[in-house]
Order: C-alpha cells, then sequence, then structure tokens
C-alpha cells in the first residue's frame, strides 16, 4: 500500500512495492527534469529496507541550481507544490482529490548538506539492520504517543536523528563519499 491521508500518523510493514514506485517515480523525473537535475534517488524510511514506514515515497533531486528549474512540467505531471516546514528546499507532492498522499519529492542543490543527510542516513540505516530496527522502535513508539499530531511525531525524532545523521556522515566519510 501507498499512499497515506495528508497530516496523518500512520506506519505500514516495509513493503517491497516501495522502490518499483520509486523507480517509476524516478524515471517521471528524469523525463521532467533532464539535464537540470544531476542526481535523483529514493530517500526516507520507504527506501529502508525492512523497516516499517508512512507509506509515502520519498525522492530527492538534486540540482545544480534552484534557478530556472522546469516547474511548470512538474506541475503538468500532477506534483503540487506544498510548503516545507523543515527547509527552504522546495517540496512537490503527488496527492488523490481526497487529499492521500503518496508521493513526495524534494528538490535541493546536490551536494548540499540536506542532500547528503538524505542520502548518507538511508545507506547508514540499510548498512546497519540494527540501526534500522532502533528507528523502527522509536517511529512505532513515536506513533502511538504523538495521537495523529505530525508534527509531535516529527518533532519528537529530532534528537535521535540529529545524532544517526553525525553517524552516517562519519559512515559516508569513511566510504569516501564526500568531505
Amino acid at each position: 500500500m501507498t499512499g497515506l491521508k495528508r497530516g496523518t500518523v500512520s506506519l505500514s510493514p516495509h513493503d517491497p512495492e516501495w522502490s518499483a514506485k520509486a523507480r517509476e517515480t524516478i524515471q517521471v523525473l528524469w523525463e521532467v527534469f533532464g539535464d537540470s537535475a544531476i542526481d535523483i534517488q529514493h530517500i526516507g524510511s520507504t527506501a529502508i529496507d525492512g523497516i516499517k514506514a508512512k507509506p509515502i515515497i520519498d525522492i530527492a533531486v538534486g540540482v545544480e541550481s534552484m534557478e530556472g528549474l522546469p516547474i511548470d512540467r512538474l506541475l503538468e505531471r500532477g506534483f503540487q507544490e506544498r510548503h516545507n516546514r523543515f527547509s527552504s528546499n522546495l517540496l512537490y507532492v503527488l496527492e488523490t482529490e481526497d487529499m492521500i498522499r503518496t508521493h513526495q519529492v524534494h528538490i535541493l542543490e546536490h551536494d548540499s548538506l540536506q542532500w547528503h543527510n538524505y542520502v548518507d542516513l538511508r545507506d547508514y540505516m540499510n548498512a546497519f539492520p540494527e540501526r534500522a530496527r532502533e528507528y523502527e522502535a522509536l517511529k512505532i513508539r513515536l506513533q502511538r504517543e504523538c495521537d495523529n499530531v505530525q508534527t509531535a511525531y516529527t518533532d519528537g525524532k529530532h534528537d535521535y536523528m540529529e545524532r544517526t545523521l553525525r553517524e552516517a556522515r562519519e559512515y559516508a566519510r569513511n566510504r569516501g563519499r564526500h568531505d
């Protein structure tokens, strides 16, 4: 299953179809962005093997510049602009008419700290399944405690994410991924 009513906090068991849907969406985004994109990656919890996640496919589009992007072509494909409360990156979503969000596309400068955070966290969690299970346990606990308030769920992950992102960046550096 893919999709979640906007503002809802609900986790689904890992679904192998998430990767297939991400690949399909990435292909569409390459058609939309063409040479404007440097890299496009499946990110977020649906890209972490074997853990429960909110069933929304997150994709990062890394661009050289935020100027001159083919936003009109993105809108033609049904994506809608949304506010991103966590960064100045552009956020576009696919939602059904009844506000079921299926995809989130984060447009940001390639090689930026946020780009590395997205990719490094995914790679780190997939390389260390015990860390992924720890993250899943936190997500499950927060889902129970947040009373379906998205901001409480996200804010509850903050300290864990800061610590884990430092570990993920170190893991990437040790693998020669970036400085």
